[in-house]
């Protein structure tokens, strides 16, 4: 799962991306659509995966993951033409934005976060407008020289006009977001989206507020601290926390909340040389889940044998779980629950 960074310049993307991430990487500017993107893989914090481990005491311990890109710089440059159109390509891959908002003071300069949100969400909106009356109009031509084309493309297309035109972001429209026939297009304000609230240190995290559409949810974060406190020590960090009553990093919530914001949910397996998290889609089958970890596994599933995260910790074992009746054989059209742990039995 890839997550792009993004927001105005200078709201603190890159310091959003180190706080995530560990990382030290610099603010560059987005200059003529040439930029390599800041690229960093975070473990998603599960503490059922913690607990899994000291059961069974692996070699091994592997938690799902998300990778974060840092698209620095901003969505203006002197090229725009350029620059947008490296931003699409950068931007293409991810399955979801954070979109970071300066909630902090710059040189002296008031915050104004509602604006900032509302003019970035302009300009891919205004992206998006572009690429639909593009592909109308060639679409358009065809059919006028008798070419049959895809009906359902063109009707959806027009609807997303019709959306994009009442400066309405496309995410809204769950036809539209979830339209097979538009899936090669890859629509900017198509993309789920988190808004990270950025503050300064000294900021009151309560009021700061943001009026969102209900597709987009926001957490609020003092990204400067946590950037600090990412790059110390595991025991400083903690012991840092403590003094300033923070029960965790913010960042966690972050991250937790990116999880969530794509459906997703993990099932674990576990044994004495792993445990680990895997990451599928909601509402995924068993015998699909089993390709997460071998297309064999998937390809010569018979059963699943599937107990409750909750259930094994209750047990103490899962050969308690077991006796007291907690472990299920489940077939191939099982939906897996999160928490989910499973052992696949195959034969290939």
């Amino acid at each position: 799962m890839e997550i792009g960074i993004v927001g105005l310049p200078s709201s603190g993307k890159t310091t959003i991306f180190n706080a995530l991430t560990g990382s030290e990487a610099e603010v560059t500017a987005f200059s003529g659509g040439r930029k390599s993107p800041n690229i960093a893989q975070v473990q998603v914090p599960d503490h059922r995966l913690e607990k899994l481990s000291a059961m069974y005491n692996p070699k091994k311990t592997s938690p799902a993951i998300i990778q974060y890109v840092d698209l620095g710089g901003g969505l203006s440059a002197q090229d725009e033409k350029e620059s947008m159109d490296g931003i699409l390509r950068l931007l293409r891959p991810c399955d979801a934005l954070v979109h970071v908002v300066r909630c902090f003071e710059l040189a002296g300069q008031a915050p104004n976060p509602q604006s900032d949100f509302d003019n970035f969400e302009a300009e891919l909106m205004l992206t998006d407008q572009m690429i639909v009356e593009r592909r109308l109009e060639r679409l358009e031509k065809e059919l006028k020289k008798g070419k049959k084309g895809n009906p359902k493309e063109f009707e959806l297309l027009k609807r997303a006009y019709e959306i994009l035109e009442a400066g309405r972001a496309l995410r809204e429209d769950e036809e539209i977001r979830n339209a097979p026939e538009l899936k090669g297009y890859t629509f900017l304000s198509a993309k789920p989206c988190i808004v990270v609230l950025n503050l300064g240190e000294d900021d009151v995290v309560e009021k700061v507020e943001l009026s969102l559409p209900p597709e987009v949810i926001s957490v609020k974060i003092k990204g400067s601290l946590e950037m600090e406190l990412s790059q110390l020590d595991n025991e400083e960090a903690e012991l840092f926390r403590q003094d300033m009553g923070i029960e965790e990093p913010a960042t966690h919530m972050l991250i937790r909340e990116s999880y969530d914001l794509l459906g997703l949910i993990s099932f674990f397996t576990v044994g004495e040389d792993e445990v680990k998290a895997w990451t599928i889609q909601r509402g995924t089958m068993a015998q699909k889940a089993a390709g997460r970890i071998h297309s064999d596994i998937e390809r010569g599933f018979i059963r699943a044998e599937v107990v409750s995260f909750q259930d094994l910790m209750e047990a103490g074992s899962y050969h308690a779980a077991q006796k007291a009746g907690k472990v299920r054989l489940e077939g191939k059209d099982y939906v897996v629950q999160d928490g989910d742990v499973i052992n696949f039995r195959f034969n290939v």
